[in-house]
């Protein structure tokens, strides 16, 4: 099992969404965010004066998928969330040693 998490631009939102829908992935976790540092893009960003510094807004989507649908979701994301400008975001797959669903007890692939 494999988590999936991609920082990426609040407007390719929908897009990235779409595209994971037609792969068949309907299920994810999404979360607003805030990037900092030298890579956000400049003619996308806001001072935040709570943090005092230029911040891009972003979205963290996080999808729980099993080992063989990685590369593909994966693919799927960059695809979709691609502009080519600085800023356009991070993938990153971590290992999961065990998922459990809360309602029913199920594990693994089951548990999604």
């Amino acid at each position: 099992m494999k988590e999936i998490k991609a920082y990426i631009r609040t407007p390719r939102t929908d897009e990235v969404l779409s595209a994971l829908h037609e792969s068949g992935i309907n299920n994810a976790t999404l979360t607003c965010v805030f990037a900092v540092g030298p890579n956000i893009d400049a003619d996308d960003s806001t001072v935040n004066l709570e943090f005092g510094r230029s911040v891009n807004r972003m979205v963290k989507l996080e999808v729980i998928c099993s080992d063989r649908q990685e590369a593909m979701i994966v693919e799927t994301i960059r695809k979709a969330a691609h502009t080519g400008k600085p800023g356009d975001g991070i993938i990153s797959v971590a290992n999961l040693n065990r998922v459990v669903k809360i309602r029913t007890a199920a594990e693994s692939i089951e548990a999604l």
